[in-house]
Formats: structure tokens, sequence, C-alpha cells
């Protein structure tokens, strides 16, 4: 069962193979509820329940260094260096968006923003930065990505950890990743205002 603390995590979250989660609002301990989470421990990763068997004998720090565990690249993503870009994505997942992604074709990028992150969406989000998740370059972005407004500097990192992942692992079009928040407690409590 969740319990509302401070800490304002979202409830869709895994400590070392045991489903996690923290929520600030009534909305979010109900849906926590609903999945059966529990409370979290500080130094954790995080993965939506349904894939959490995939990384379970992973560590964090072996993750961040690797980007992958066994034969399954993984894209990391530290709360304490990107905490809105990690709400983001913990709220995707707990709409429904998946966290086993799969690398679109290159270039695909460009087009795939353009349908998540319209001109219109930009106006309404300024004077933040449009971040989507699904990622423009994976097979599942484009127009029903989930979209929020991020600070432009997390956005730079995120670019760095989304290409770094596919150099170190060398994948091709199609080439399935699982994308894991590490230091859940730093994940931010409110939306990003500018």
């Amino acid at each position: 069962m969740s319990t509302k603390t401070k800490s304002g995590l979202l409830p869709i979250l895994l400590v070392a193979g045991v489903v996690v989660a923290v929520t600030q609002t009534e909305i979010a301990q109900e849906v926590g509820e609903a999945l059966g989470i529990v409370d979290s421990a500080p130094g954790d990763m995080i993965v939506p329940p349904s894939d959490r068997g995939r990384v379970k004998e992973c560590t964090p720090e072996q993750l961040t260094k690797d980007k992958r565990c066994k034969d399954l690249p993984v894209m990391v993503f530290d709360a304490a260096r990107m905490p809105y870009i990690s709400r983001h994505i913990t709220m995707a997942w707990q709409a429904g968006h998946p966290a086993l992604l799969h690398r679109g074709e290159v270039g695909s990028g460009g087009t795939n923003r353009s349908l998540a992150c319209t001109e219109l969406r930009k106006v309404e989000l300024k004077p933040t930065s449009c971040d989507e998740y699904p990622f423009a370059s994976t097979m599942e972005g484009g127009a029903a990505a989930s979209t929020q407004g991020v600070p432009g500097r997390e956005q730079k990192i995120q670019g760095g950890v989304v290409n770094g992942t596919y150099t170190k692992n060398k994948m091709q079009p199609g080439a399935e990743f699982l994308v894991v928040v590490i230091n859940s407690g730093d994940i931010a409590q409110e939306p990003f205002k500018g």
C-alpha cells in the first residue's frame, strides 16, 4: 500500500526487485494502491513493475557504467541530474507508456518530435522546453507521446544519455532497450515552471 509523504514521488517504482512508491496526492496514492506499490528507499533504481525482472540482477552503478544488464541495453536517467525529466518519465509510465522501447530509424527523431511537441504545445509550455516520452528517437515516439515542460539544460543532458546509450550498445533501428530511473528521492515534486 502506498503512503503519502512529502517526497512527492510517483507510484511506479522498483527498488532492488521490490515494487515501491511514495506519493504526494490522493490520485497518485490511489493509482499506487491499485498497482500494489509500497514505500521506497533512497539510492534506488526504478522501473514499472512489469519490467522489474529484466534488471533485478543489476545495480544502478553497473547500469550507469555498462548501459546494459546482461544482454539488455539500459538507458539510465539519474533524477539527481534530471529531476524534471525523471518526473516526466515516471508520470508517463503511470499513464501507460512503456519503459521497454525500440530505437527508431536514424533521423526519425525530428519528425516524431514535431508530432509530439507541436507549435501549439510549445506555446502552452513556454517558457519551458518541451520534453516527449517515449523519446522522439524511438519507434514508440511521435504524436501519442506524453509531453511536459522541463528545463532546457536537462534536455541537453538527456540527449547525451540517449545518444550515449545508443552508441555504447551499437544499437541499430528496432533494437530494444529498457529505461530506468535512479535516485528516485531526487525526482521533482512539482512541475517545472521555468
